[in-house]
């Protein structure tokens, strides 16, 4: 029995492995394929992958659309659709791959920071990222080699959403003294968008004490930032204020004074709140530089 259902196994393996080969060589991306068979596009991936068995009438549409015989997909002969790179595959399924391979990494990137931020890092399996996704744990794993890499990539995604937030702000901010307060408020946790954020550069930096092999990237991110509350102080000392002052140590007394503040809102110290965190952050540069 053992040997029979290993052989319907691999049979079954074969089928997917044709099936995949059929979809790529499509002239759509997977996800209109899936449209065109009237298949979810997850449940389409978990068949292509080998996480379930696709059925007659699945198989059917597949040969269908991808103008293959049946009996190709169920047995391998005939005629086999055009390689992925053969000249007979347009360009645009080409690029429509490149495209959905983007979206795929961007979603798979979003649920694991958002599993890391709510879960705890030492919480989240590849499994639980797997199934947030609807794929399989091979190809997350693909994306995230190990779960350091996967950390970092979190830190990275709300470093990027942090700077192009301070983008918009700075955008039509009336000089340096404004972006600071604005650069205070976008520091808050007002949502659970914010929490997340904290709570991956917590985490960072946690891990980055235990393991060594995270502080390059941590270190490089952290500088980053530090680097935006710097120039603002220069900007400010270029228009005339705090020029007594270490730029470096105002920048660093701020930058301590946010982490710090923002992990006691995060630990639920109900003696600090957002509001409580901002009128100290608004202090912080005082009497260099006055943003009230």
């Amino acid at each position: 029995m053992t040997a029979i259902r290993r052989g319907r196994d691999d049979d079954a393996r074969a089928v997917a492995d044709r099936a995949r080969r059929v979809v790529r060589s499509a002239a759509v991306s997977q996800r209109e394929f899936a449209a065109r068979i009237g298949m979810e596009p997850t449940a389409l991936s978990k068949a292509l992958n080998g996480g379930r068995r696709l059925a007659d009438r699945e198989l059917a549409a597949i040969a269908r659309i991808g103008k293959v015989s049946l009996r190709y997909l169920r047995t391998g002969e005939g005629r086999p659709p055009a390689a992925p790179d053969d000249p007979a595959v347009p360009e645009a399924r080409r690029r429509a791959d490149a495209v959905d391979a983007e979206v795929r990494r961007a979603q798979i990137l979003e649920e694991t920071a958002r599993l890391i931020a709510r879960r705890g890092f030492h919480q989240v399996r590849v499994a639980d990222i797997a199934r947030a996704c609807g794929t399989s744990t091979g190809t997350i794993h693909y994306h995230f080699p190990t779960k350091g890499d996967a950390l970092r990539a979190a830190l990275h995604h709300y470093a990027e959403r942090l700077h192009r937030r301070l983008e918009a702000e700075f955008r039509d901010a009336d000089g340096p003294v404004e972006k600071l307060r604005r650069l205070i408020d976008v520091q808050l946790i007002s949502g659970e968008d914010d929490n997340d954020e904290w709570s991956v550069w917590v985490q960072s930096w946690n891990e980055a004490i235990l393991d060594p092999a995270l502080r390059e990237g941590q270190r490089e991110i952290y500088a980053r930032w530090r680097r935006t509350v710097l120039d603002l102080v220069h900007a400010c000392r270029y228009e005339g204020m705090a020029t007594d002052a270490d730029p470096e140590a105002l920048t660093s007394r701020f930058t301590a004074l946010a982490d710090g503040l923002a992990i006691q809102v995060l630990a639920g110290n109900g003696e600090m709140t957002p509001t409580r965190m901002r009128e100290l952050l608004l202090d912080a540069f005082e009497p260099h530089i006055t943003l009230r």
